[in-house]
C-alpha cells in the first residue's frame, strides 16, 4: 500500500514540474508570420500570455520561463473561421436522433436558438480542428423561412459555455426552393416565393407592432406584452441588434432581400449567393457582405444554376466584403479546399485568406477580438509546414484561446496507419 501510496505522489510531482502548454507564456519564434492586417512579419515573433497575444513583430524579446515553438520554416496564420455550417448540431447525416439542426413544424421558427443544441463532445469539432479551424459560425439548418438564431463558437472546450463566444449572433431566413418544397408538399404555405415574401413582411410588421407595444410600456409590467419568444427574436433584427441573413441564391431572391432589409431597415448579410456576381456593384455600394458557399459542389437546385467559378474572385474585385462557408456538419474540415478551390478561379491569396479570418469577424462584430495576429486580440492562431491552402501543406501546431489544442482524431490516426504501412511521405 505505501509503496503505491509513494508511486502516486511521485507521479503528481513529475506531472507538476512539466510545462503546461498554455498556462504560461508562450513564443511562436522564426516564423513567417501573415498578420491579415498589419502585412508580413519575416522572421516573426508572437508572444502569448493569458490566452492573448502579448507582442508581434521581428527581434523581439521573449519572456523568461516561456515555452518556445520553433517556427523555422513555417507560417503563422489567424485561427481560420468557417462562417456558416451546423457543426456540433448533427453528428450523423441522416440519422434523426442525432440531428438538432432545426425543427419543421412552422415556417417561422426566429425563437429557435443553436446554443441550445450545441453538442461540445462532438466528434465533427475534433475532424475540423486539423485543418486549422479555429472558430465556427453555428446556424440552423434550411428548410424554414425563419429558421433562427445562430452562435459564435470556438472550437475547444469541454462545455457550451466555454465553447460559445457570442450568441445570439444573426438571425437567419432561407429563401427560394427550399422552403417551397419543406411546407409547399405538405399543403402548407409557403408554396411560392410570393408567399414566401408575404409570410416574411407579415410577420415583421406583426414584430414592429410588438416593438411599439414594449417601447411604449417600458417600466411599466402591468401593461406590458404577454413574453412571445418569436416577436422578441424579431424585435432584435428590427433593433439591428444582430444581422439578419438571408439564403439567396437566384438574383430575384437576393433581390427581395435587399428590398426586405430596406423596408424594415435590416442589418443585411447575404448567403450563398451564387448570382451575386451580377449585382456585385450595387453590393459593393450598400455595403452588404456576401457569405458564400459551399463552394466544393456542382449546382443542386434549379435556383443556382446561375453560378460561376469566380463568383468570389468578381465579388471581391468589385470590393464586396465575402466570408466562405461549407455549410456543412460533417464536412467543415473541407474548408481548406474550398478556399483553394476559389484561389484556383481567380481570388487573391490574400484576399482569400481575409475570407476566412478578419471577414467573418468584422462582419459578426468580433474583430476587436478575433480575425487577425494583432496585440491584444485572443490568441488563435495556426502554425503550417508549407504557405496556406496548398495541397500538401497541413497544420502542424492550433492554438485556441492561447492554448494547444489536440488535434488527433480517428481519421489522423488512421492516416498514421496507412501511410506507415505504405511508406507515405
Amino acid at each position: 500500500m505505501i509503496q503505491k501510496i509513494t508511486a502516486v505522489i511521485g507521479c503528481l510531482v513529475l506531472a507538476a514540474a512539466l510545462p503546461l502548454w498554455g498556462q504560461g507564456p508562450i513564443a511562436i519564434s522564426g516564423a513567417r508570420v501573415l498578420t491579415v492586417s498589419q502585412g508580413v512579419i519575416e522572421n516573426g515573433t508572437i508572444v502569448v500570455e493569458g490566452g492573448k497575444i502579448a507582442a508581434v513583430g521581428s527581434d523581439l524579446k521573449i519572456p523568461a520561463g516561456a515555452q518556445i515553438i520553433d517556427g523555422r520554416g513555417k507560417v503563422v496564420i489567424p485561427g481560420m473561421f468557417d462562417a456558416g455550417n451546423q457543426l456540433g448540431l448533427v453528428e450523423i447525416p441522416f440519422e434523426e436522433v442525432t440531428d438538432d439542426s432545426t425543427e419543421y413544424t412552422d415556417p417561422i421558427h426566429p425563437e429557435l436558438r443553436v446554443v441550445d443544441a450545441l453538442n461540445a463532445r462532438s466528434r465533427n469539432i475534433r475532424i475540423a480542428r486539423p485543418a486549422g479551424i479555429a472558430n465556427a459560425v453555428v446556424t440552423p439548418a434550411g428548410g424554414n423561412l425563419i429558421s433562427g438564431q445562430s452562435a459564435l463558437i470556438q472550437l475547444n472546450g469541454d462545455s457550451t459555455a466555454e465553447m460559445v463566444v457570442k450568441t445570439p449572433l444573426a438571425l437567419h431566413v432561407n429563401l427560394g426552393e427550399e422552403s417551397k418544397e419543406t411546407y409547399g408538399n405538405s399543403d402548407k404555405s409557403p408554396k411560392t416565393r410570393m408567399g414566401a415574401m408575404a409570410m416574411l413582411r407579415q410577420v415583421f410588421m406583426k414584430a414592429q407592432r410588438y416593438k411599439v407595444m414594449l417601447d411604449s410600456t417600458a417600466g411599466n409590467r402591468n401593461e406590458a406584452p404577454t413574453r412571445d419568444l418569436k416577436m422578441e427574436s424579431l424585435v432584435s433584427a428590427l433593433n439591428r441588434e444582430i444581422p439578419v441573413v438571408v439564403r439567396a441564391n437566384r438574383l430575384g431572391d437576393i433581390e427581395s432581400a435587399i428590398r426586405l432589409a430596406d423596408e424594415f431597415k435590416l442589418r443585411l448579410i447575404l448567403a450563398d449567393a451564387t448570382s451575386a456576381w451580377r449585382i456585385a456593384g450595387e453590393l459593393r455600394r450598400r455595403d452588404i457582405p456576401v457569405i458564400l458557399g459551399p463552394l466544393l459542389q456542382a449546382p443542386s437546385r434549379i435556383e443556382a444554376v446561375d453560378s460561376r467559378l469566380d463568383n468570389a474572385a468578381l465579388l471581391h474585385k468589385a470590393g464586396v466584403t465575402i466570408a466562405i462557408q461549407t455549410s456543412s456538419s460533417n464536412g467543415v474540415r473541407d474548408l481548406w479546399f474550398a478556399v483553394g478551390y476559389a484561389i484556383a478561379n481567380g481570388l487573391p491569396d490574400a484576399a482569400a485568406l481575409q475570407a476566412v479570418t478578419l471577414n467573418p469577424a468584422r462582419i459578426f462584430g468580433v474583430d476587436d477580438r478575433l480575425g487577425s495576429i494583432e496585440v491584444g486580440k485572443s490568441a488563435n492562431l495556426v502554425i503550417l509546414d508549407g504557405e496556406p491552402f496548398r495541397v500538401k501543406t497541413h497544420a502542424t501546431t492550433l492554438l485556441i484561446g492561447g492554448r494547444v489544442v489536440d488535434l488527433s482524431n480517428h481519421q489522423t490516426e488512421l492516416y498514421e496507419v496507412v501511410r506507415k504501412k505504405y511508406g507515405i511521405n
